[in-house]
């Protein structure tokens, strides 16, 4: 059986073991590279990681062990399966230190070249569920906030941090379209899906820009929070963003799926898990997140409303605005003042 296009990248300070696996690996259909030494495997890897690294024990100035060590230290390279390949008599801690450095598995030298193959066959095929599940959380981080992905992650993980359940003092941020139930009566739906995904597509980039994070999106409304001592600055400096994004688009395109009104309110929330087994969200409640949702309504096109709350955290010389009075929303028993921000 041929593996083509699996690249194996053999680490040894010995030519003559190098082109011993070269010529084992090349017939089985493998493309194979090779590093003399753990800085240049480290170079090599960083720049373009292969599928499975063949790494010898004892080398020079840095040994198999502290080469594996640095490649699972760094986060941002994908699972690369490593086996250690070691002349010398095994020994049960020279083994737990591989593994505990991260390595998957070893091979004493002299090797049948059989059991080489199985083995990198057998590592092989763990890195191709590690890809999938990297697939798989890649695409359903897509869907779900980040906040439920954590959650689901910590579960199966038995995570016993702090609880994700808890309270919290935010910035809530919500967006949505005028008169989009109107708007698409007269258009055919691949269109609507077509501009709204446009429009959606440009408020996610700049919400994640200021650092907030995606809660909410149900048809043409957008719910952000914002988090920590800038929260109110950020989601007030994102939604210019977006208000003067979506004008620019508008203008372009001529289209009325881009007049978006937003709504924003700082104050105490509860983050909870909701549901039963079956089905499960982790969401935000609360009357913070019920006020920002009136002030998106009551927005007209191309506008930014903002409570007292907000105000209050906000670096005002950063922004311009104004008071727009005291208003009445649905929900409350007396009203409250409301804020315009202008670009």
């Amino acid at each position: 059986m041929k593996h083509m296009d699996i690249r194996i990248l053999v680490v040894d300070d010995l030519p003559m073991n190098i082109e011993l696996l070269v010529e084992i690996l090349t017939p089985e259909g493998y493309i194979v590279d090779s590093a003399q030494n753990g800085e240049e495997a480290l170079k090599k890897v960083l720049n373009d990681p292969p599928d499975l690294i063949l790494l010898d024990v004892m080398m020079p100035k840095m040994n198999g062990y502290e080469v594996c060590r640095k490649i699972r230290a760094n986060k941002s390279l994908p699972y690369v399966p490593i086996i250690y390949l070691t002349a010398s008599e095994l020994e049960q801690k020279h083994a737990i230190e591989g593994l505990n450095a991260g390595g998957d598995d070893y091979i004493r030298k002299p090797f049948a070249i059989g059991e080489l193959l199985e083995r990198i066959i057998s590592c092989l095929r763990v890195k191709t569920l590690y890809d999938e599940l990297a697939k798989t959380k890649a695409e359903l981080s897509r869907y779900v906030s980040l906040s439920t992905l954590k959650m689901v992650e910590n579960k199966i993980h038995h995570v016993q941090a702090e609880p994700l359940d808890r309270d919290a003092y935010v910035t809530i941020l919500f967006s949505d379209i005028r008169g989009f139930t109107q708007i698409s009566e007269g258009m055919a739906p691949a269109d609507v899906f077509e501009k709204l995904n446009t429009n959606i597509g440009k408020q996610l980039r700049i919400i994640k820009k200021y650092q907030g994070i995606i809660e909410k999106l149900n048809g043409d409304e957008v719910m952000a929070v914002f988090e920590g001592p800038k929260m109110s600055d950020n989601a007030l400096g994102c939604a210019l963003e977006i208000i003067q994004e979506l004008s620019n688009s508008k203008s372009n395109q001529e289209s009325d799926l881009f007049n978006v009104g937003i709504g924003i309110n700082t104050g105490n929330i509860y983050l909870g898990s909701l549901g039963n087994e079956s089905f499960r969200d982790y969401t935000v409640i609360g009357n913070t997140v019920n006020i920002a949702a009136r002030l998106c309504g009551l927005a007209d096109e191309l506008q930014v409303l903002f409570t007292k709350t907000t105000l209050a955290s906000l670096s005002q010389e950063q922004f311009c605005f104004q008071s727009i009075g005291k208003k009445m929303l649905k929900g409350l028993s007396k009203p409250i003042e409301i804020f315009k921000a202008t670009l």
